[in-house]
């Protein structure tokens, strides 16, 4: 499989992003996969492993073929065979579709508001042991990763207004809300709903400064949030489970997470140059997508959230999954 995927450009594609209507094809994204699924016999969901031609000719496919790595080697292979069979013209696109794909990528890029000079962090979250005997499961190895963003003046608010030695700050609430509404969420094994506003009992995060040296300024954090939400209903499309054996009623949902962390901020390139910061969260209910009504694991149970200084290739800037819920306007 690394031998076969050296061959071809790997890709992922959440389709259920927000703002991307596969119904309404409206973006590039959401297009292509049409266009890659109206050449698939499989009448299935969009959700499967394709090898395409950048111009979007499918060469092998399946919706049912992804969870098996024999079969999905089988699958490179018969969509590589097809692909050393085409001429160049048949393999890439006109150079007038290439140019019109790459303004339409760089008016979305625009469009999304990349913190440039802000804080970019990278979200990982996934579950943690809940006993000293290892899990054989494959589902406690799971993880999922998503990005959070902050303004350049929302970053400087991470550190206090008189960085020295000692001096303390309150991370503003707003901040740490956005952590905890949409970055502390239980979305280790799939999809799962942002929290509203009302849901927020706690968000409070300590910044200290430990050592200022020259422009840089180290700093360690310290805080806690906590989210909780009850709905007493049947399933609602992306957010709760319908009713049925083992399902609890009324259906609850929440994270109550422990912060700790450390960061170090340049002064004179007014960025931060390291930040790291830990969740050590218990998580419990459940919703629609988020692959815990499977085996009836709605919790109480130990879930961890690492956030780290993101890089800044293309690939690392993505936008966070509740972006739009931001409530950025410029």
């Amino acid at each position: 499989m690394q031998q076969l995927s050296a061959l071809v450009i790997p890709t992922a594609d959440q389709i259920e992003r927000p703002g991307k209507s596969l119904e309404e094809g409206t973006t590039l994204e959401s297009r292509f996969v049409q266009k890659v699924k109206k050449q698939c016999n499989d009448l299935a969901s969009y959700q499967g492993v394709f090898l395409t031609t950048p111009s979007g000719l499918l060469l092998a496919g399946s919706h049912e073929d992804m969870h098996d790595p024999r079969k999905v080697e089988k699958l490179l292979r018969r969509g590589l065979e097809k692909w050393g069979k085409l001429s160049p013209a048949e393999r890439l696109m006109t150079r007038e579709a290439f140019a019109g794909v790459a303004a339409e990528l760089a008016e979305v890029e625009g469009r999304n508001r990349y913190p440039q000079d802000g804080l970019v962090l990278s979200v990982i979250c996934r579950d943690l042991p809940r006993s000293p005997r290892p899990s054989t499961s494959p589902s406690r190895n799971a993880y999922n990763q998503d990005y959070a963003w902050f303004r350049k003046a929302e970053a400087r608010a991470f550190l206090p207004d008189s960085p020295v030695k000692g001096a303390r700050r309150e991370v503003p609430r707003e901040l740490v809300e956005r952590l905890a509404r949409f970055h502390f969420v239980d979305l280790v094994r799939g999809h799962t709903a942002s929290f509203p506003h009302k849901a927020v009992e706690r968000a409070d995060l300590t910044a200290e400064v430990v050592e200022a040296k020259g422009t840089l300024v180290s700093l360690s954090y310290r805080g806690r949030t906590r989210t909780a939400e009850v709905h007493e209903g049947v399933h609602v499309e992306g957010k709760w489970n319908a009713k049925g054996p083992g399902i609890p009623e009324p259906q609850t949902r929440g994270v109550d997470a422990r912060l700790e962390g450390q960061a170090v901020y340049d002064l004179k390139a007014e960025k931060f140059v390291a930040f790291e910061l830990v969740a050590l969260a218990q998580r419990w209910g459940g919703n629609a997508y988020n692959g815990r009504l499977d085996e009836r694991d709605f919790g109480p149970a130990p879930m961890g959230v690492v956030l780290r200084l993101a890089g800044d290739s293309a690939a690392e800037r993505v936008p966070p999954l509740y972006f739009k819920s931001y409530g950025w306007k410029s």
